[in-house]
């Protein structure tokens, strides 16, 4: 999933009419209801996807990896293919239709990554990240500071955790090797970064006075990248904080 953010690094311009700094209040604030709204469905499907993993065995799991294979890599396809096509995700009702499947292969990612832990564990996880995007999000709109043009450092962060998550992988299950603390090292970084990116897209969202921001008609995408952000964190902090089953 730190793959998928990646993917949907968006470039940015700021003389288009069609950003959301150029539009009049009552548009900007429709965007930003639509946005909210999106990301709420999203995360109430994601919910209603996941939970039932958390039914099943340990052992079933196991048994039917194929379905995490499978959902990961139609994730990252669907992903490439909003970033990409900017123009289906602006176009109703493929913007939605593939907003949803997505966010369906990413609930079955999450119900595999969840269901290892026990409950307790994942409430008090979903329970910190909702207090943290809560309390970004109101920073985020009252800060002065201006994070819309962190993007490109906080993309090369990103890209460097992921090649250094791969060099785990290969030292784990290649050779054997013990990284329990680099990878607690690793996942405080993933946290910290999409604590920055949380604040960086709900500037992009709100528009004002920020440097970058995205297009009235982004709202998928918009809605897409604060759900990454969400997801993401909530995984680091239970890989960091959670307990297995």
């Amino acid at each position: 999933m730190d793959v998928e953010r990646g993917e949907n690094q968006r470039e940015v311009f700021t003389d288009s009419p069609a950003w959301v700094k150029s539009a009049n209040h009552e548009v900007r604030m429709g965007f930003v209801r639509k946005v909210y709204v999106l990301l709420m469905v999203q995360l109430l499907l994601t919910t209603a996807v996941a939970a039932p993993f958390h039914a099943v065995p340990v052992e079933w799991l196991g048994q039917h990896l194929w379905l995490l294979y499978a959902s990961s890599v139609l994730s990252l396809v669907l992903v490439c293919a909003m970033t990409c096509f900017r123009n289906v995700t602006r176009s109703f009702p493929a913007n939605y239709i593939l907003l949803l499947c997505f966010t369906a292969c990413e609930g079955v990612l999450i119900g595999f990554v969840s269901a290892t832990y026990t409950a307790t564990s994942v409430v008090a996880c979903l329970g910190i990240t909702v207090l943290i995007f809560g309390v970004l999000t109101a920073y985020a709109w009252k800060t002065k500071t201006d994070f819309t043009g962190f993007g490109p450092y906080l993309y090369g962060v990103l890209i460097s955790l992921i090649l250094f998550s791969i060099c785990m992988g290969i030292l784990r299950f290649a050779f054997g090797v013990n990284l329990t603390y680099v990878e607690m090292a690793y996942d405080i970084g993933c946290i910290l970064l999409f604590v920055i990116y949380i604040i960086f897209d709900t500037q992009l969202i709100i528009g004002g006075e920020h440097k970058h921001q995205f297009t009235i008609d982004d709202y998928v995408l918009a809605a897409m990248s604060l759900y990454l952000d969400i997801i993401n964190l909530f995984i680091h902090l239970l890989r960091l904080f959670g307990q297995r089953r």
